[in-house]
């Protein structure tokens, strides 16, 4: 299969994929659907596209699929399965665990390595988790056990997607070492191009569920969609998701590490503006546990945080600039 996937084809293939997220809503449940449905070889053979159309219909569904662990892992040219998990560093380091006294020692290879970061909720079911740690020698790729990690950790504000940050020890001797046939940095620009599409999925359902309330809801003998400050909100939503949708899109064959991370600044942020005037739209009603706003709300909370957040990379891109000293022409007009 090309990486250029026909637009009817393409089509036809998010439906697919929609429908399965909306029959199979469990981590569990729709990994293994996924994969049956052909997300492994889809993701082989045209990663790009690929995920932008699946984690756009992540977005619009809400399925807590943990599908990123997929996108890292074949963006490191490792083999893709149910059964692997990528732990998450929370930065790119891991450090041997401290010993109990003051005294200086020496580490030796049987001491065991303090990692931590997050895991998504597939490491109840996996067996294998992948992570990279920082060697004086540079970033190196390994694996271990998933049973070092199962059962640890607490949930977040998003118990459905369930993301958990850990800390474990785990002895050298238990860590394999993996030959990656790319770079860390490979791997996060794509995960961010993935998240982006998640976070303009997500902010487009929200932004359909504020129109279809507005339009819906009588105030003073008059639908509220017909009042200007009602209007203002949505403009500026539709503003902002089309805006990050272009500069995600143009990252979907050659996903740059700048261009990467201003996608996932931008959509970041059109997913944070759509989900406050989308409350603000809804009014009581969005802070309701009936209404489903609440739920696409946590996981945008969720997302925006990972691989960098709409707060956060714009200091991480301004530091490259002044590095590069100079400022790439990003998308060709």
């Amino acid at each position: 299969m090309s990486e250029f996937i026909e637009a009817d084809d393409m089509a036809l293939l998010a439906a697919s994929f929609e429908a399965v997220m909306a029959e199979a809503p469990g981590p569990g449940e729709a990994d293994q659907a996924l994969f049956d449905l052909g997300w492994a070889e889809l993701l082989a053979a045209a990663p790009g596209p690929a995920a932008a159309m699946v984690f756009s219909a992540l977005g619009a569904t809400g399925s807590a699929a943990t599908l990123l662990d997929d996108v890292v892992a074949h963006a490191l040219g490792m083999p893709i399965s149910p059964d692997v998990c990528v732990l998450l560093p929370a930065s790119l380091h891991a450090e041997r665990a401290a010993p109990q006294s003051d005294e200086p020692r020496i580490f030796n290879q049987e001491e065991p390595l303090e990692i931590s970061g997050l895991v998504s909720s597939r490491i109840d079911r996996a067996a294998t988790v992948v992570t990279v740690w920082d060697k004086e020698s540079g970033p190196e790729f390994t694996s271990f056990e998933a049973g070092f990690l199962r059962n640890r950790g607490a949930t977040g504000v998003d118990p459905a997607h369930a993301y958990r940050h850990l800390s474990v020890r785990v002895a050298a001797h238990f860590l394999t070492p993996l030959e990656a046939e790319a770079t860390w940095e490979t791997a996060v620009a794509a995960a961010r191009v993935a998240l982006a599409h998640q976070l303009i999925g997500g902010a487009r359902w929200m932004l359909a569920e504020a129109r279809q309330h507005a339009l819906d809801r009588v105030q003073f003998g008059r639908p509220v969609a017909s009042f200007q400050s009602i209007r203002h909100k949505l403009a500026e939503s539709l503003v902002q998701i089309e805006g990050a949708a272009s500069v995600a899109g143009a990252c979907v064959h050659d996903p740059d590490p700048m261009l990467a991370a201003l996608a996932k600044s931008l959509a970041g942020q059109a997913a944070l503006t759509t989900a406050a005037h989308t409350q603000q739209v809804l009014a009581g009603m969005g802070f309701t546990a009936e209404h489903r706003f609440h739920l696409w709300l946590k996981r945008m909370l969720v997302i925006d945080t990972l691989f960098g957040s709409a707060s956060s990379l714009p200091t991480e891109i301004g530091q490259d600039l002044l590095t590069r000293g100079t400022a790439p022409r990003l998308i060709q007009l």
